[in-house]
């Protein structure tokens, strides 16, 4: 008997967030995020995404056991900027067993109908700011920071309920040995020279700082991004969430900002993989010993991901972004980190495809996002 409970109680939400690690517990890829950024992203009190949109959470529940989870999401942000009807699912994690997948399916789908939506998006974590899309090719190494993992099987099961794919999601693979080919030397000395005659300016961003760096940085980070799919703007409240969390990860050398009379027009984040050290921590449970292992291993990380890169459309088209990547590259090694992966890259966005595989960029990884029709 196979029951779907909606999450209610503090220890529901316990198994809601746990049930991950029982399913991928002997899967060497599999990487634990910290169990108090789980927390802190479904509380309703503290993710500010709660302010303007709503979501529930549902678990898929046989012989007292969890088998399946999902989060239904009605995000009203996205209702009134795009016209669609269209509520999204995330947190989306089953058992190799199709009909507890469709009866998570099902909840989700009755949920939104009641919501008077039509159709269904994802997976998104809540929204294209987070975690989101499944993965569907690149299995064989795990997952870097803040990117999703999951089985094979989840592909095969949303294309059987129905689901069409949306759009695909790449991730590239760059080292600095990339930018030690004579032709991209010279290619980022002229853009410097170009940007420093147009007085282009690009530096670290400064700490000290904080409170009118993160007000610029979010002017530049949703007028970006404006154009891309699925793209919601981030408000003040969101935005300094995420800015301050990733505080946490980085140091100033590793956010690169692009300023042209005093204004921000570009912008290139990286973020060390924590996941070389989350994936030693059980659970993501940082007990004593867990935060002896992070403070141990961290002189090891060796790898990062390139969380994003965008630059005002006006500024597009004169080398910016091939700059900020070189730039980028030369502070992770500076740091010790010597390989990157540059994810989520949209299919659509050839500009971006282009200029990775110029950098010698190889994909190694595709996530994909679904739609469902429910009329």
């Amino acid at each position: 008997m196979i029951a779907i409970d909606k999450v209610r109680s503090c220890r529901d939400f316990g198994r809601f967030i746990s049930f991950p690690d029982l399913l991928y517990k002997d899967d060497p890829n599999y990487v634990p995020e910290l169990r108090i950024v789980r927390k802190m992203m479904l509380d309703r009190k503290k993710n500010p995404f709660f302010k303007h949109s709503k979501a529930e959470f549902f678990m898929a529940v046989q012989d007292h056991k969890v088998v399946g989870r999902i989060a239904v999401i009605r995000n009203n942000i996205h209702i009134r900027q795009t016209g669609e009807q269209c509520g999204f699912f995330g947190f989306f994690d089953v058992v190799e067993d199709y009909e507890i997948a469709k009866r998570l399916i099902d909840q989700a789908v009755m949920w939104l109908e009641n919501e008077k939506l039509d159709c269904l998006i994802g997976p998104e974590n809540f929204t294209t700011n987070d975690s989101c899309g499944i993965l569907v090719s690149g299995y064989d190494t795990p997952p870097v920071v803040m990117m999703p993992y999951n089985k094979p099987y989840y592909e095969e099961f949303l294309n059987r309920y129905g689901f069409q794919k949306e759009i695909d999601l790449y991730s590239y693979c760059l080292n600095h040995l990339s930018f030690k080919h004579n032709y991209l030397k010279t290619l980022c000395h002229r853009i410097k020279s170009n940007l420093m005659d147009s007085g282009i300016n690009v530096r670290s961003i400064q700490f000290g700082n904080q409170e009118e760096e993160i007000n610029r940085l979010r002017e530049v980070y949703n007028l970006a991004n404006q154009d891309n799919w699925g793209f919601i703007p981030l408000d003040e409240n969101e935005f300094r969430e995420k800015a301050l969390q990733l505080k946490q990860l980085v140091t100033e050398e590793l956010i690169l900002v692009v300023e042209k009379d005093g204004r921000f027009i570009g912008f290139v984040v990286a973020v060390p993989d924590i996941n070389q050290i989350l994936i030693r921590i059980k659970a993501g449970k940082l007990g004593l010993f867990g935060l002896l292992q992070m403070f141990w291993h961290k002189r090891k990380v060796n790898n990062s991901r390139i969380l994003i890169l965008g630059v005002l459309e006006e500024y597009r088209n004169k080398g910016i972004d091939i700059y900020l990547y070189e730039k980028i590259q030369e502070n992770l090694k500076a740091n010790g980190i010597f390989r990157c992966e540059a994810c989520y890259v949209l299919e659509n966005n050839e500009t971006m495809n282009a200029i990775l595989e110029k950098l010698g960029g190889e994909r190694i990884k595709t996530y994909r996002i679904y739609r469902y029709k429910m009329k």
